[in-house]
Protein backbone atom coordinates (compact mmCIF):
# COMPACT_ATOMS: atom_id res chain seq x y z
CA UNK A 1 0.00 0.00 0.00
CA UNK A 2 1.34 3.33 -1.00
CA UNK A 3 0.58 6.59 0.78
CA UNK A 4 -0.55 9.55 -1.27
CA UNK A 5 1.94 11.95 0.36
CA UNK A 6 4.96 9.93 -0.66
CA UNK A 7 6.08 12.73 -2.98
CA UNK A 8 6.65 14.91 0.07
CA UNK A 9 9.10 12.55 1.74
CA UNK A 10 11.98 14.58 3.18
CA UNK A 11 10.26 18.00 3.03
CA UNK A 12 9.77 17.96 6.81
CA UNK A 13 13.50 17.28 7.24
CA UNK A 14 14.35 20.33 5.12
CA UNK A 15 11.92 22.48 7.13
CA UNK A 16 13.50 21.38 10.40
CA UNK A 17 17.01 22.05 9.07
CA UNK A 18 15.94 25.53 7.90
CA UNK A 19 14.45 26.34 11.32
CA UNK A 20 17.61 25.11 13.07
CA UNK A 21 19.78 27.30 10.83
CA UNK A 22 17.62 30.37 11.47
CA UNK A 23 17.72 29.79 15.24
CA UNK A 24 21.49 29.26 15.15
CA UNK A 25 21.87 32.60 13.33
CA UNK A 26 19.73 34.34 15.92
CA UNK A 27 21.76 32.82 18.75
CA UNK A 28 25.03 33.95 17.13
CA UNK A 29 23.64 37.48 16.81
CA UNK A 30 22.56 37.55 20.45
CA UNK A 31 25.96 36.27 21.59
CA UNK A 32 27.68 39.06 19.62
CA UNK A 33 25.39 41.71 21.12
CA UNK A 34 26.00 40.34 24.60
CA UNK A 35 29.77 40.49 24.09
CA UNK A 36 29.60 44.09 22.85
CA UNK A 37 27.40 45.05 25.77
CA UNK A 38 29.85 43.58 28.30
CA UNK A 39 32.77 45.37 26.62
CA UNK A 40 30.82 48.65 26.82
CA UNK A 41 30.16 48.02 30.51
CA UNK A 42 33.86 47.41 31.17
CA UNK A 43 34.69 50.65 29.34
CA UNK A 44 32.16 52.63 31.40
CA UNK A 45 33.50 51.24 34.68
CA UNK A 46 37.12 51.99 33.70
CA UNK A 47 36.14 55.52 32.60
CA UNK A 48 34.38 56.19 35.92
CA UNK A 49 37.35 54.87 37.92
CA UNK A 50 39.76 57.05 35.90
CA UNK A 51 37.61 60.15 36.41
CA UNK A 52 37.26 59.56 40.16
CA UNK A 53 41.01 59.00 40.53
CA UNK A 54 41.70 62.25 38.65
CA UNK A 55 39.20 64.10 40.85
CA UNK A 56 40.76 62.73 44.05
CA UNK A 57 44.28 63.90 43.21
CA UNK A 58 42.87 67.17 41.86
CA UNK A 59 41.07 67.96 45.11
CA UNK A 60 44.24 67.24 47.07
CA UNK A 61 46.20 69.58 44.80
CA UNK A 62 43.55 72.33 45.03
CA UNK A 63 43.80 72.36 48.83
CA UNK A 64 47.60 72.40 48.67
CA UNK A 65 47.48 75.21 46.11
CA UNK A 66 45.08 77.32 48.18
CA UNK A 67 47.30 76.84 51.22
CA UNK A 68 50.37 77.99 49.25
CA UNK A 69 48.53 80.95 47.72
CA UNK A 70 47.50 82.10 51.21
CA UNK A 71 51.16 82.21 52.19
CA UNK A 72 52.14 83.94 48.89
CA UNK A 73 54.20 81.00 47.66
CA UNK A 74 54.21 79.75 44.10
CA UNK A 75 53.04 76.16 43.71
CA UNK A 76 55.62 74.01 41.99
CA UNK A 77 55.07 70.52 43.39
CA UNK A 78 52.77 68.06 41.66
CA UNK A 79 50.78 65.27 43.26
CA UNK A 80 50.34 61.70 42.10
CA UNK A 81 48.62 58.65 43.53
CA UNK A 82 47.50 55.10 42.81
CA UNK A 83 43.81 54.76 43.58
CA UNK A 84 41.97 51.47 43.05
CA UNK A 85 44.53 50.19 40.50
CA UNK A 86 44.36 53.52 38.61
CA UNK A 87 47.18 56.03 38.21
CA UNK A 88 46.28 59.64 38.92
CA UNK A 89 48.61 62.61 38.65
CA UNK A 90 48.70 66.34 38.18
CA UNK A 91 49.73 66.82 34.60
CA UNK A 92 50.43 70.53 34.69
CA UNK A 93 50.50 73.49 37.08
CA UNK A 94 50.49 76.92 35.44
CA UNK A 95 50.70 79.76 37.99
CA UNK A 96 49.91 83.29 36.78
CA UNK A 97 50.00 86.35 38.99
CA UNK A 98 48.65 89.82 38.46
CA UNK A 99 48.19 92.86 40.69
CA UNK A 100 44.65 91.79 41.55
CA UNK A 101 44.79 88.00 41.93
CA UNK A 102 46.87 84.88 41.76
CA UNK A 103 45.57 82.24 39.37
CA UNK A 104 46.77 78.67 39.03
CA UNK A 105 45.54 76.34 36.28
CA UNK A 106 45.66 72.69 37.37
CA UNK A 107 45.28 69.81 34.91
CA UNK A 108 44.69 66.39 36.48
CA UNK A 109 44.83 63.04 34.65
CA UNK A 110 43.50 59.64 35.66
CA UNK A 111 44.49 56.46 33.81
CA UNK A 112 42.94 53.02 34.30
CA UNK A 113 44.12 49.90 32.52
CA UNK A 114 42.39 46.52 32.58
CA UNK A 115 40.71 43.93 30.41
CA UNK A 116 42.84 44.97 27.43
CA UNK A 117 41.54 48.53 27.67
CA UNK A 118 43.21 51.79 28.76
CA UNK A 119 41.02 54.76 29.63
CA UNK A 120 42.35 58.29 30.33
CA UNK A 121 40.31 61.13 31.80
CA UNK A 122 41.60 64.72 32.14
CA UNK A 123 40.10 67.43 34.36
CA UNK A 124 41.16 71.07 34.26
CA UNK A 125 40.37 73.72 36.88
CA UNK A 126 41.56 77.21 37.72
CA UNK A 127 42.20 78.24 41.32
CA UNK A 128 41.90 82.01 41.79
CA UNK A 129 42.48 84.05 44.88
Amino acid sequence: MRLEGSRQNGSMLLSVLFIILVLAGLMAGLATLSGQSSQQLVYEVQALKARLAAEAVLERQIFATLDKIDTDMVVTSAASATINQCQAYIDKLEPQSSALATQVRIISSGTCTGSGLTVVRNIEVEVIE
